[in-house]
């Protein structure tokens, strides 16, 4: 058929005509999609440690005054940085090889994301693939920077409100996601393919495509012979 000359309609209708090709080859990607990302993408665990930010004298104290919350809140900024320096990470990774874990400083620093909440309290965010030793890796960050942020502010402390807990799932890859993903791509090469394949073809399938192709009347036609038709012997 004229390329020009085909319409909407007539890609919907070959999109139909294909649709159980079309799913076929998106189910076949969604599959892919789902054992890759189940047996061939390490899985990652996320697990988190939470600290409060305090002064000594918040520490000797029952009651918080408003400057004192001011003063924890600058802290607790200065206490996220010192958690991932070199000096901390250094210390834990000492602390973890005598305890049979070996991770050098890069890599736990690596795997440490910190952060601040405008609040006296900050965060450890500990990644990895180690699930078996990853609450080991962030209890013990955990505890060498509250030793190491007092020994060097002096004046300040911060103290640990949750210890970190072994994740019950992966925090990635997301499998249902991927493999929605894969079954999407999948439907829409296939989608592709078929319109291509429509409008590239030029093969006269049927009357109307020659009015189509020539736009000019179809004075009769030969009509398709079955095989009984064709090996029946025509009478005398």
């Amino acid at each position: 058929m004229n390329k020009a000359e085909i319409t909407i309609q007539d890609i919907i209708h070959t999109l139909l005509r294909h649709i159980a090709v079309i799913l076929l080859v998106a189910a076949v990607f969604g599959f892919v999609a789902w054992a890759y990302t189940t047996y061939k993408v390490p899985k990652v665990y996320r697990t988190t440690v939470t600290f409060y930010a305090l002064t000594d004298a918040q520490n000797d104290s029952t009651t918080i005054t408003s400057s004192q919350q001011s003063v924890s809140r600058q802290l607790a900024s200065t206490y996220s940085y010192i958690l991932k320096t070199n000096y901390v990470m250094k210390a834990a990774s000492a602390a973890l090889r005598a305890q049979g874990v070996n991770y050098s400083f890069s890599q736990l620093k690596g795997m440490t994301a910190v952060a601040t909440t405008n609040t006296e309290l900050f965060t450890a965010t500990i990644t990895t693939t180690d699930r078996k030793n990853i609450k080991l890796i962030a209890d013990t960050i955990a505890d060498v920077a509250v030793l190491r942020i007092k020994e060097i502010v002096g004046n300040g402390t911060a103290k640990i409100l949750d210890y970190a807990e072994v994740p019950g799932a992966p925090f990635s890859p997301d499998v249902k996601s991927n493999t929605i993903t894969g079954a999407l791509i999948g439907f829409l090469l296939a989608c592709a393919v078929v319109v291509i394949r429509a409008l590239t073809d030029t093969t006269i399938w049927s009357e109307e495509d020659l009015v189509k192709q020539y736009n000019i009347p179809v004075l009769g036609s030969i009509p398709q012979l079955s095989v009984q038709e064709k090996q029946t012997p025509a009478k005398e």
